[in-house]
């Protein structure tokens, strides 16, 4: 069976074994929603690596130690790295919007604005939805809390 790349709207990114080209693509075992499959990783021999993802950089002040100019040099440096790359490799460009949150309830799934806009679109009111998003972060999407 061959494996294939897969890339999901939340941001989530794996790898699966299935059983040929013309099968269904694969849940995303992050949030369930459908996937999509991605250019393969670009083959490098010896040492080479391609850098690390924009998606793997500390995402809050304690991912940078608490601001430690070195770890955030590092970071920097890494992430320069992967814009010079997906420069000369657009296919492996990641799609990223703005955040609006990411830290408490939002650390592992940032609140994009794109999905912010689409919440307060139906309750015509940026705080609710942030908080409704909030919550169904830490509950679940489509889960009921009894908390009023």
């Amino acid at each position: 069976m061959p494996l294939y790349d897969y890339a999901c709207s939340c941001g989530a990114r794996f790898e699966m074994m299935v059983p040929s080209w013309s099968s269904p693509a694969p849940g995303c075992p992050a949030c369930g929603a459908a996937t999509h499959r991605r250019p393969p990783s670009p083959a490098m021999h010896g040492r080479a690596t391609p850098p690390a993802a924009m998606s793997t950089a500390p995402q809050s002040w304690e991912g940078v130690n608490n601001g430690d100019r070195d770890t955030i040099t590092h970071w920097r440096r890494q992430m320069d790295a992967r814009q010079e790359f997906e420069s000369r490799h657009p296919e492996h460009k990641e799609h990223r919007d703005a955040v609006a949150a990411h830290e408490g309830s939002f650390e592992r799934r940032p609140l994009t604005y794109k999905e912010l806009a689409s919440r307060a679109a139906t309750t015509k009111d940026a705080t609710t939805a942030a908080a409704e998003a909030s919550r169904d972060r830490r509950t679940g999407p489509g889960s009921t809390s009894s908390a009023t």
